[in-house]
C-alpha cells in the first residue's frame, strides 16, 4: 500500500507538470533492471566462461579412454590387495624369525616388518635395476639375506635324530617359505607397473572433472538466481508502471485534459470493435 500511494502521488505531480515518465521513475525507485551482461561485466564473463567450458567433455573422454585401457590389464584392486597379503605374510614369517632370536616385543614387531621390506625391497632391485654390477650386487644380498633366515628357521625346526635327506628338504622349503612371498611380491610389482600411470592419470583427471564441474553448478546458480530477480523485477515494474498510468490518466482527467477521456474512448472503442470482427464469421 505504501509503494502504491507512493506511485500513485508521484503520477498525479508528473501529470500537474504536464509529463509522463513511468520508465523513469521506476528505474529511479527499484534500480536498473537485472540483466546478464558477459560483454560488460567481468563477473558474467567468467560464469559465462565457466557455463561454457569446453573442458569438461575433453576430460571426460580422457577418462573413458583410460579406462578402456585399464580394462586391457588385470584388476589394480586384487593384485593391490594380493600385493598387502603377501606383506602381511612376510612380516609374520620375519617376526617370528625375531622371536627365534630371542628379541622381545615391540622391538619383535617392528624389527620384524623393517625385515620384510627389506627382503621385498632387495627382490624388487634385483628384477628391475638397470645397472649391472648393482643388480649383481643385490642379487648377492639377497642370496646372503635368504640364507640367514633359511638356517635360523631350519635351526629352530630341526627335528632331532632325522635324516640328511630330510635337512636338505627342511632347508629347501625354509627357503622357499622366506623368498616366496618377496619373488610373488616382485611379479605383482611388475604387473602393476604399466597400470599405476594410467590410475594416476585418472584420479587426476576427475579431480579436475569434479572442479570444473563444481564451478560450473556455483555458474549455474548464479545465472539462476539472476533470472528469477530479473522476473520478480519485471513483475514489480509491470505492476508499479499500470498504477502509474491509472494515476496519471486520472489526475489529467480530473485537470480538464480531453486526450486522457479520448484515449480510453479509442482504446474501449477498438476493443468493441475487434471483438465485433471476432464474433461477424459466427453471426454469418
Amino acid at each position: 500500500m505504501i509503494v502504491k500511494r507512493m506511485v500513485e502521488e508521484r503520477a498525479r505531480h508528473d501529470a500537474h507538470l504536464g509529463i509522463y515518465q513511468p520508465d523513469a521513475y521506476i528505474v529511479a525507485t527499484q534500480g536498473p533492471e537485472p540483466v546478464f551482461d558477459p560483454v560488460a561485466n567481468l563477473q558474467h564473463a567468467t560464469v559465462g566462461s565457466h557455463l561454457q567450458d569446453p573442458t569438461i567433455a575433453e576430460l571426460q573422454a580422457d577418462v573413458r579412454r583410460d579406462e578402456d585401457e585399464l580394462a586391457r590389464h588385470p584388476s589394480t584392486q586384487l593384485l593391490l590387495l594380493f600385493l598387502v597379503a603377501l606383506l602381511i605374510l612376510e612380516a609374520a614369517g620375519a617376526i617370528y624369525v625375531m622371536k627365534t632370536l630371542g628379541i622381545q616385543n615391540p622391538e619383535r614387531i617392528v624389527f620384524g616388518s623393517a625385515l620384510a621390506v627389506c627382503v621385498f625391497f632387495t627382490a624388487w632391485l634385483v628384477s628391475r635395476t638397470k645397472n649391472r654390477l648393482l643388480s649383481i650386487a643385490a642379487l648377492v644380498a639377497l642370496g646372503v639375506l635368504v640364507s640367514a633366515l633359511s638356517v635360523i628357521r631350519f635351526d629352530d625346526n630341526a627335528v632331532d635324530g632325522g635324516s640328511r635327506a630330510v635337512d636338505w628338504a627342511s632347508a629347501v622349503i625354509m627357503t622357499a617359505v622366506t623368498v616366496g612371498p618377496a619373488v610373488m611380491a616382485e611379479h605383482i610389482l611388475r604387473l602393476l607397473a604399466p597400470v599405476l600411470p594410467v590410475m594416476r592419470r585418472v584420479w587426476q583427471l576427475r579431480r579436475r572433472i569434479r572442479r570444473s564441474t563444481s564451478s560450473r553448478s556455483g555458474a549455474t546458480r548464479f545465472v539462476t538466481r539472476l533470472a528469477r530477480r530479473r522476473l520478480r523485477w519485471q513483475r514489480e515494474a509491470a505492476k508499479r508502471r499500470a498504477i502509474y498510468d491509472v494515476a496519471h490518466r486520472a489526475a489529467r482527467a480530473e485537470l480538464g485534459d480531453p486526450s486522457s477521456v479520448n484515449s480510453s474512448g479509442a482504446v474501449q472503442l477498438s476493443h468493441t470493435s475487434s471483438s465485433s470482427t471476432n464474433q461477424q464469421p459466427f453471426n454469418s
